[in-house]
């Protein structure tokens, strides 16, 4: 053999044994495919397979199957959240694999105020609402969700028109202002969360007792309801939701029929037989009831689309709610459309940011209720049986003749009938349902922008801050119509009146503050310190035009000749606008002035456990209002709070009751919140207001100089109002926590 052909050979040795590693290599890898499912063979989906030391990993799709290529002999790691992570040795071809839930991690999480705890943890009185109570229920408002399913908790509806804000109640009235609890949507403060979908709801956390409550100090004295939006999971979900409701009023005091109606009267001398022959045709006999209300429905329409993985989320939400009252007509309608954007991202294992948005646009258009002389209801109830609801013009009762020759702007149909008229209750307030309905309205609708923006630092183990800003922007315009009509002597407008307001508040809240966990064998602490500064900015105007009656007296002051001015180019409602006012409309303009509400805090919480059965929790909050809420002496509020925890079930001599008694624990707290809800506009302070004029000088020679006195006394020693709150409870599960008991006793005292 020559040299070049030993060359030659030494060559491709070489480019063999350097090759045969990579080889050998791609010999040993695998193709490795299954399905995870759970412990009720259902198909996971997400699950995060992934090949141990490497990033080499894939995650489970809408069926639970997964192909992963890995080396063999490899390890494979099966893990989800709330379920045992599971590690197995690659073997090509089919491994199937099932997930067991993690009974320590599915130990129910609830959110508190600036973090979050295990329920077998707290020592405070919470309840919780989750999503899955909220998907089988007809509701168009998130406060309804708590109806019936929280201890403590009242939902009052005042009003049943469409939209009507529910009143909530957490243990009485605890104020001598506002009742209403504070709000935190994802940790921001909120003053109305009707802009929020009951669908995109994760969690609802109510905070009963004072010591729960005490993190929030000034705001809340009248309890405080959490609520958690949804996150995104999944390998991108799309879902839908449409809801159709029937409403029909449920009960109303039974009146009487005609028949009763004019017994009662005649046996009480209070009509006689002539006034039945000349007035009642003996066969009219309306229910009103029936005349005014009617069965109505409510159509909701939800799309979500989601995904999620171990580094971030997005939740994208569209909802549009469509509910039409139960009055008769159009008159009492709710229209809605509301958007939720919630997205995080881990941009570093140490950094991770986040936003949570909700959009909201909403139009309304309601009757008069709830007042003693203007309410449609009390019309429904108090007028008789005797009178029709619609005569036609050319076949008018003798009383409704007789107003029609003198007063052309009786309301009615606009197909030729009038609304009747009683000819049995005389100048009462109680009207024709139809014609309370009619003779005026207002519209309403406006936007509301709610959302905040984090950032979450974790520069060492255990240890969390968070910087997050809270924003809110709104926007509501109001329109209303007073039309020109008669009824009665007592119920009538010789003039249109048309009144309009814009009002748009601004909100921001900055909150700094951290979290750090540590563990020392069998203690554990968790410590949260933290500052936060809000303003709000209330900036709103509003005005009316209307008519005016034009009175000739004689010199007794008698009026002998009055004419009316409409005020308006036309009674049309084309021209029901200020732009169509006449010159000499009487006009009345209010607000055009800013004003700011700002608030200073510092607060911080200890918790602290033992091995899982002693508990102790240590928080404090400082509030400042600004000077027009309190004197500057006056403005600095604290509100400090105790609660201690024993879980019985812990202890060696519970030991046995495993079997049937999952968890037993004793709590005690004590706490102090506060409210100004009966304070702002500085009325601590004296202030000063006009009184008139006052003409100076003779006779030939005079002016008139502006009068000023105190309007308010004022009172420097106003301070924060404080509620005061002692409670005991005992929580206990039984059968593998199937049964829950949870009962409290509370002690509640406000103080100044």
């Amino acid at each position: 053999m020559n040299q070049a052909a030993r060359k030659r050979l030494a060559a491709m040795a070489l480019f063999l044994l350097i090759c045969l590693p990579f080889s050998l290599a791609q010999a040993q890898t695998v193709k490795v495919t299954g399905k995870v499912t759970d412990n009720l063979n259902e198909p996971m989906i997400g699950v995060s397979i992934v090949e141990k030391g490497t990033t080499n990993g894939v995650i489970t799709d809408m069926d639970g199957n997964y192909s992963l290529s890995v080396k063999e002999g490899a390890t494979i790691v099966y893990s989800y959240i709330g379920y045992l992570t599971q590690e197995k040795k690659a073997v090509a071809g089919v491994m199937n694999v099932i997930l067991k839930e993690d009974t320590k991690t599915l130990d129910e999480v609830v959110v508190v105020g600036y973090g979050v705890q295990k329920k077998s943890s707290l020592t405070g009185a919470v309840s919780s609402v989750k999503s899955e109570d909220m998907e089988a229920r007809t509701i168009t408002r998130a406060e309804q969700a708590l109806q019936g399913k929280t201890a403590g908790v009242q939902v009052l509806s005042a009003s049943a028109k469409p939209g009507a804000s529910p009143q909530v109640r957490i243990r009485g009235i605890s104020s001598n202002g506002s009742c209403d609890p504070l709000y935190v949507v994802d940790g921001r403060i909120a003053s109305d969360i009707g802009g929020i979908d009951p669908n995109d709801i994760e969690s609802m956390e109510v905070l009963k007792d004072g010591a729960s409550a005490a993190i929030y100090g000034a705001a809340a004295g009248n309890g405080v309801v959490l609520i958690t939006t949804k996150k995104g999971k999944g390998n991108g979900k799309i879902t839908y939701d449409f809801q159709y409701t029937s409403q029909s009023l449920g009960k109303v005091p039974e009146v009487m029929n005609a028949a009763q109606y004019k017994e009662f009267f005649l046996e009480n001398k209070k009509l006689t037989q002539s006034a039945f022959d000349t007035y009642w045709d003996g066969k009219t006999d309306t229910d009103w009831v029936d005349e005014a209300f009617e069965n109505s429905s409510m159509v909701r329409h939800n799309v979500t689309f989601q995904g999620g993985s171990d580094r971030g989320s997005f939740y994208l939400s569209l909802s549009h709610l469509d509910n039409d009252g139960m009055i008769v007509g159009n008159a009492d309608t709710y229209e809605r459309l509301t958007g939720m954007v919630n997205a995080s991202w881990k941009i570093k294992p140490w950094l991770e940011v986040g936003t949570n948005n909700q959009i909201e646009h909403y139009k309304t258009q309601s009757v008069a209720e709830g007042n003693e002389y203007g309410s449609m209801m009390l019309s429904v109830l108090q007028l008789d049986p005797l009178t029709k609801p619609l005569y036609p013009i050319d076949d008018l009762p003798l009383n409704m003749a007789t107003i029609y020759k003198d007063h052309k702007n009786m309301l009615g149909d606009g197909n030729g009938n009038l609304y009747g008229v009683s000819a049995f209750t005389g100048n009462a307030e109680a009207i024709n349902p139809f014609a309370m309905r009619d003779n005026s309205y207002t519209k309403n609708r406006g936007f509301n922008i709610n959302g905040s923006t984090y950032l979450n630092f974790m520069p060492i183990k255990g240890l969390t801050v968070t910087s997050r800003l809270s924003y809110r922007l709104a926007s509501t315009s109001s329109y209303g119509v007073g039309q020109s009509y008669y009824y009665t002597d007592k119920a009538k407008r010789d003039w249109v009146e048309v009144s309009a307001s814009d009002y748009s508040p601004t909100y921001y809240q900055w909150e700094n503050f951290l979290n750090y966990t540590r563990s020392f064998g069998k203690h554990n602490a968790t410590l949260m310190l933290g500052t936060s500064y809000s303003q709000s900015r209330s900036y709103g105007v509003s005005g009316s035009k209307k008519g005016y009656n034009e009175d000739t007296t004689d010199m007794w002051g008698n009026v002998i000749n009055r004419v009316s001015h409409l005020g308006f180019l036309q009674n049309d409602p084309n021209f029901f606008y200020f732009a169509y006012a006449t010159s000499d409309a009487v006009k009345d303009v209010s607000g055009g002035e800013p004003t700011y509400t700002r608030k200073l805090s510092y607060f911080g919480r200890l918790n602290y456990d033992y091995a899982g059965k002693y508990m102790a929790q240590f928080s404090l909050r400082a509030d400042a209002a600004d000077l027009s809420v309190l004197p500057k002496n006056k403005r600095w509020g604290y509100f400090p709070a105790v609660s201690l925890g024993w879980v019985l079930s812990e202890e060696n001599f519970m030991k046995g009751t495993e079997d049937w008694l999952s968890q037993l624990k004793l709590r005690a707290s004590w706490g102090q919140n506060g409210s100004t809800a009966s304070l702002g506009g500085y009325k601590w302070n004296v202030s000063i207001g006009a009184t008139g004029h006052l003409a100076v000088g003779d006779n030939n020679n005079f002016s008139y100089i502006n009068g000023y006195a105190p309007s308010a006394t004022g009172n420097d020693g106003l301070k924060w109002e404080t509620s005061e709150q002692t409670n005991i409870g005992i929580d206990a599960r039984f059968l593998n926590s199937r049964l829950t008991v949870t009962a409290d006793i509370s002690i509640k005292r406000q103080k100044t």
